[in-house]
Order: C-alpha cells, then sequence, then structure tokens
C-alpha cells in the first residue's frame, strides 16, 4: 500500500483534491475554473458537458489566414483579447438549434486551480450569451470523473 499513498501525493492528493480512489482520476464538478495562458486568459469559467462530443471556446471575429504554408486563424477571445493559433482541422458542425456552421478546431494547454496542465482540442465559436466561455466536451474528460451535482471542485477564485 505505500505505492498507492506515493502515487496520490504524486498526482495532487498532498493538495487536498477529491480523487476517485480506484481510478485514480481527479474528480471536476459541472463547472471548474480553467486559464489560458498562452491566450492570456488568466482565469474562465468552463461548464462539463458530458452530453457535448467537442469542446469549445468562445470567439468572435474568426479569420482564417495562411502563415508559413499552414492554415492559421485569427480571433478574439475572453475580454477582445487578440489571439492566433493554427487550424489543426475545420468542421462543419451542427449546433443544438439544428444550424450548420464552420468551425475551425485549435488545440490549447488550460490551466486548474489544482495546477495540473490539459491540452484541449477546442472549436472557435460565439459563446457571448453563454455563462460560460469555456465547455468541455467528452473528449475533452476522459481523464476526470464528473460529479455533476457539485462545482468548483478544484478551488475557487
Amino acid at each position: 500500500m505505500p505505492e498507492m499513498s506515493l502515487l496520490r501525493e504524486e498526482r495532487g492528493m498532498s493538495l487536498g483534491l477529491p480523487w476517485d480512489g480506484r481510478n485514480m482520476k481527479p474528480i471536476i464538478g459541472r463547472r471548474e475554473w480553467f486559464s489560458i495562458p498562452e491566450h492570456g486568459v488568466d482565469w474562465v469559467r468552463g461548464k462539463v458537458d458530458t452530453g457535448a462530443r467537442s469542446s469549445s471556446l468562445h470567439a468572435t471575429d474568426i479569420e482564417p489566414f495562411e502563415k508559413n504554408g499552414a492554415d492559421w486563424v485569427r480571433f478574439k477571445t475572453i475580454d477582445d483579447l487578440e489571439c492566433e493559433a493554427p487550424v489543426i482541422f475545420m468542421k462543419r458542425l451542427k449546433s443544438e438549434n439544428g444550424v450548420f456552421s464552420k468551425r475551425y478546431f485549435i488545440e490549447i494547454t488550460a490551466g486548474t486551480l489544482d495546477e495540473a496542465e490539459h491540452d484541449l482540442l477546442v472549436s472557435l465559436t460565439c459563446r457571448a450569451s453563454m455563462k460560460c466561455p469555456l465547455l468541455l466536451g467528452r473528449r475533452s474528460l476522459t481523464g476526470f470523473l464528473v460529479d455533476c451535482s457539485r462545482s468548483q471542485l478544484l478551488g475557487k477564485i
């Protein structure tokens, strides 16, 4: 059993975070705080949505362009921060109201209050009418267990 104790400490148990003892995955709530330092975002509320397949990040003024022969996208995100990122792929997606739109997918590294970093694939879309500018779909949640009855299990700002 000493090995399990050491593993828990290495994975953050010493920080007092909630953990599932069997799978050693952190338990997160339906909303958590995330930072996206590569795009200048200190902290943003993220909504966990196990019903959504992909994740999305609030973006406006989305403009594709070419840089060094590769596809890139320029956009404004939280607090009108101007950002650029390489396009991983582009896809037509159907929104919850049945409307199709072209979405650009980029990779971001999101930090959590437990000082962990998570590489996420997100689509860029306007989420201005939503309470949470970042939506985490089930493809981004494979490293977590979700307790949908609680929020901010990784900490509060």
